[in-house]
């Protein structure tokens, strides 16, 4: 199938188009909580690995899913007046800056993992070790900081496949052709299986530390109520299916969970 011009009449609506920029701001805007009080606390203590790996392979599989499936916006560009041709694309790049933001919060999460937690004494020195100098104790690397460092390189692989793949099948069969749309399809369906399980592991490591860590509760705030507004805006857009938007709703029903257990347990600490 090749690009038809003719379907690039149709330009979003004002109402559409409004409310996508106003997500794109709110989404970024919404990130940055998170962000400032890692780097504030100059730590990414209390955030769970697992958390960061289903939310980053998550958020790659959703931005490509969208820019497949809207495809035929990019190449409509090539026919439309520049305001036109933002008001298009605002569907791709709302789910771009999510997914931005929060590879962002994987590599603060990198960045930041507590130094204290990276390493411990080798157990065949732990009696000893207190009684030698600290160059002279046998160190290794704690099972935390080997799954961060497995995190990081599944969160590397998945990149570079959805981009290879992705390329490959653009290039060999067509942005339009069943496989390419069947990819995009599949990646959609897995960002949702990633989503329905991403905040399980944070919610459980939240509530086994009975305290909220370096989770910002004013980004909760914020993006619990734009999760729902934010898929409605996608489910909206012309060429998307489900498989686009069902993630985000999901996404911010779990958040709303994990919101209400850290505002229990901030309640609980000011009061001590």
């Amino acid at each position: 199938m090749l690009f038809d011009p003719t379907v690039c009449d149709q330009a979003p609506s004002a109402h559409n188009t409004l409310l996508t920029a106003l997500l794109c701001v709110g989404t970024f805007l919404s990130y940055l909580p998170q962000h400032l009080k890692i780097l504030g606390r100059r730590s990414s203590d209390g955030i769970s690995p697992y958390f960061i790996l289903l939310g980053t392979v998550g958020a790659g599989s959703n931005i490509t899913n969208i820019i497949l499936l809207q495809f035929v916006a990019l190449q409509c560009c090539t026919v439309q007046t520049l305001g036109v041709c933002v008001a298009s694309l605002l569907g791709i790049l709302q789910v771009c800056i999510q997914g931005g933001m929060f590879y962002i919060t994987f590599v603060l999460y990198m960045a930041f993992f507590p130094e204290q937690a990276k390493h411990a004494d080798a157990p065949a020195e732990a009696e000893a070790a207190p009684l030698l100098p600290p160059a002279q104790r046998a160190r290794v690397a704690t099972l935390e900081w080997q799954t961060a460092l497995w995190v990081a390189a599944a969160v590397a692989t998945h990149a570079a496949v959805c981009v290879a793949m992705s390329v490959l099948l653009v290039a060999v069969v067509g942005p339009y052709a069943a496989p390419t749309r069947t990819w995009a399809s599949l990646l959609g369906l897995f960002s949702l299986c990633l989503t329905c399980l991403q905040f399980f592991p944070q919610i459980v490591k939240t509530w086994r530390a009975g305290a909220v860590g370096a989770l910002s509760i004013p980004m909760m705030l914020m993006q619990t109520p734009g999760g729902f507004l934010f898929a409605y805006s996608i489910a909206i857009r012309p060429g998307v299916n489900w498989s686009s938007w069902i993630s985000t709703f999901v996404a911010a029903t779990l958040q709303g969970v994990l919101l209400a257990i850290c505002l229990v347990f901030d309640a609980r600490e000011k009061r001590a």
